[in-house]
C-alpha cells in the first residue's frame, strides 16, 4: 500500500447520528409511560433513558480529534482538540451503507471511535477510505 495516497480530513460530529440517538431515546420514553407499568416505574426507566442519552451524546458534542490522516506507509495521523499531533494506528474499519466507523489506537494508548457519516466526511473522502479499508483486508 506504500503507492497510496493519503487521505486527510477534518473532523466534525455527525448530526444525523446525534439526532438518531435522541429519537429512539424519545421513542423509548413514550413506549414506557405506554406501558401498563406503575408510575414509579415509568418515571424511573424514563429517567434511565434520558440519563443513558445524555451519557451517549456527551462524548458526540466534543469530538476527540480535530483531523485525521491516513498517510501512504498505512500509519495515522490525529491532531486532537488541543492541537496536540499523535501518531495512530488503525485497529478496525467497518464500513456498512454510507457509513463508515474507525477504531483508532493513539501512541499513547488511548482509544479513539470515529463515526464518519454523509454528513459530515464528504462522498469523495469516504469513497477513498472505503476503498482503503478493502484493500487492508484483502491484504490481512
Amino acid at each position: 500500500m506504500k503507492s497510496a495516497t493519503a487521505i486527510a480530513f477534518d473532523y466534525r460530529i455527525s448530526r444525523w447520528l446525534t439526532l438518531a440517538i435522541a429519537v429512539v431515546s424519545l421513542l423509548a420514553i413514550v413506549s414506557i409511560f405506554s406501558s401498563g407499568a406503575p408510575v414509579w416505574a415509568k418515571t424511573g426507566l424514563s429517567l434511565a433513558a434520558a440519563g443513558w442519552t445524555g451519557w451517549a451524546i456527551g462524548p458526540l458534542r466534543r469530538p476527540p480529534i480535530m483531523r485525521a490522516a491516513w498517510l501512504p506507509g498505512g500509519h495515522w495521523r490525529v491532531v486532537d482538540a488541543d492541537g496536540r499531533e499523535f501518531a495512530a494506528e488503525l485497529v478496525a474499519g467497518v464500513a456498512r451503507g454510507a457509513w463508515i466507523v474507525l477504531s483508532l489506537r493513539r501512541s499513547d494508548g488511548r482509544r479513539l471511535a470515529l463515526t464518519l457519516g454523509p454528513d459530515n466526511v464528504d462522498a469523495d473522502v469516504r469513497r477513498r477510505l472505503r476503498v482503503r479499508l478493502a484493500s487492508a483486508e484483502s491484504q490481512a
